[in-house]
C-alpha cells in the first residue's frame, strides 16, 4: 500500500471516528466532542503534511468567503488563501500552540497561533486565529469535503 493510500484511508477513518462521535453527542450520550474534534484535526492537518499539502489548493481569502469558508478572528496577520489557513492551522496544532476558550467547563473556541521557528519562548506570534467551535466545525467539513475531492 502507497502512503497516499494509506493517508486516505486515515483521513477517512478520522471522520469516521469524528461522525460517530457527533452522532453519539446528539443522542445525549456523554462524549467529548471538542476532543475528538483536535483529534480529528491531528489526523487531518499534520498526520498527512508532507505528501498532500502541496494539493491543497491556493484558493483566495476572497474567494473562501464567497464558498462559504468559516474564517478564523485574526488577531495578527490576515491568511491569504486556503492553503496558508491550514498550514498556520497544522503548525499551531502540531506544535501544540493552541488555546481553549471556555464557559465555565464547556470549551467554546480555539485560538491557533504561529511563530517563528527563532521564536523559542513563543513571545511574538506572527498569526493569530480564534474560531469558536460551530465555524471550526463547518471548516472542517469542508475542509473534509475538499481532501475526498483530491
Amino acid at each position: 500500500m502507497s502512503n497516499y493510500k494509506l493517508e486516505d484511508e486515515f483521513i477517512s477513518r478520522t471522520e469516521k471516528n469524528l461522525r460517530a462521535i457527533e452522532k453519539l453527542s446528539r443522542e445525549g450520550e456523554s462524549v467529548y466532542e471538542v476532543t475528538q474534534l483536535i483529534n480529528s484535526l491531528l489526523g487531518l492537518l499534520v498526520y498527512p503534511k508532507e505528501n498532500f499539502f502541496e494539493e491543497i489548493p491556493e484558493i483566495t481569502r476572497e474567494t473562501m468567503i464567497k464558498q462559504g469558508w468559516p474564517l478564523p478572528d485574526e488577531e495578527i496577520s490576515q491568511i491569504q488563501n486556503l492553503r496558508e489557513l491550514v498550514i498556520n492551522m497544522r503548525n499551531a496544532v502540531a506544535h501544540i500552540n493552541i488555546e481553549f476558550s471556555a464557559n465555565k467547563s464547556e470549551i467554546e473556541g480555539i485560538r491557533f497561533k504561529k511563530y517563528a521557528i527563532h521564536d523559542k519562548d513563543r513571545e511574538n506570534p506572527l498569526w493569530i486565529g480564534v474560531y469558536s467551535l460551530e465555524p471550526l466545525k463547518k471548516f472542517v467539513n469542508m475542509f473534509l469535503a475538499r481532501l475526498s475531492k483530491n
